[in-house]
């Protein structure tokens, strides 16, 4: 299958997705030498096209919008994103968070995506409610939209969004179970959260963000050792180079010493550190001759 838009011939080459409204294809364009890949959600039912539109049009973060454009096939709607390979959130997540505070940073990362993302409200809600937040081995965030649009509420709101991952982040937070061998009390931004969250007092993201850095753990001070440990992990390959060259130096100076010994029995460009009015020829003032 192959869709048309503009310049870019789209050629499907994976399915994620099929769905009784819509679906979800991995496509590559067949114009580009670059092998850039998209993902296209592909609407079959007019009902759900009407609202998706009605959606993106009512969208108040349209600047960061992270939709590349939107286009009609035949008798389907099809909108463009740009396509990132799944590293599961709810997979990984928690693993990655080895300490209390690296847990509340990957809490900070997936809240200031959900300010900057760009995604409509709507939409939004369905990525945090379907799976769809992706999380990088260096602890950024990501969404995905392989997502299931029979569930597309045009009603959601930001409150249900910070809602929605409000509770993605206490599955984060909390301490582990009972008998593990590591045991620790619960953090103060769970609590805080928990609390809030059970009232549905969040309105938006910037009081979420606000209670995660209030309450988070302070940060540790670096020892003497890790900035050592530190700045030579950040210079060494500098510092091996410097090396490089000075061996190569040495390596070239003791060379000509050896050659010019060899040669006139002498390291005859010793010469210009001696003070030349003092030798002359092959007397020396200091050594008799001239008083």
């Amino acid at each position: 299958m192959i869709y048309y838009s503009g310049n870019m011939e789209l050629e499907v080459i994976s399915e994620i997705f099929r769905g009784q409204v819509n679906d979800v294809v991995v496509c590559r364009n067949r114009l580009s030498a670059a092998d850039a890949r998209y993902t296209l959600l592909v609407i079959h039912d007019r009902d759900c096209a009407r609202s998706m539109l009605q959606v993106m049009e009512n969208n108040t973060r349209k600047e960061e919008s992270p939709c590349l454009g939107c286009m009609t096939q035949n008798e389907d709607l099809i909108f463009i994103f740009p396509y990132r390979e799944e590293r599961k959130f709810s997979s990984f997540a928690k693993g990655q968070a080895l300490t209390p505070r690296l847990g509340e940073r990957i809490s900070v990362n997936l809240v200031m995506e959900c300010l900057s993302c760009g995604l409509p409200w709507p939409l939004l809600y369905l990525v945090l409610e379907q799976d769809e937040v992706q999380i990088t081995k260096d602890n950024s965030i990501y969404f995905t939209l392989s997502i299931d649009l029979s569930r597309l509420d045009g009603e959601k709101t930001e409150r249900n969004c910070v809602s929605s991952c409000a509770n993605l982040l206490l599955e984060l937070l909390t301490a582990p179970e009972k008998g593990r061998r590591k045991k620790r009390k619960q953090l103060q931004s769970f609590d805080l959260i928990y609390k809030k969250t059970a009232k549905n007092a969040y309105a938006g993201f910037p009081e979420l963000y606000q209670d995660i850095k209030l309450t988070a753990l302070p940060e540790e001070k670096i020892s003497l050792m890790n900035r050592i440990k530190g700045m030579w992990m950040r210079n060494r390959d500098r510092l091996f180079r410097l090396l490089l060259v000075l061996c190569t130096i040495l390596v070239v100076v003791t060379l000509a010493v050896l050659i010019t010994q060899m040669i006139f029995g002498e390291i005859i460009w010793l010469r210009l550190f001696q003070n030349t009015f003092d030798v002359i020829g092959t007397e020396n003032l200091h050594r008799g001759g001239l008083t």
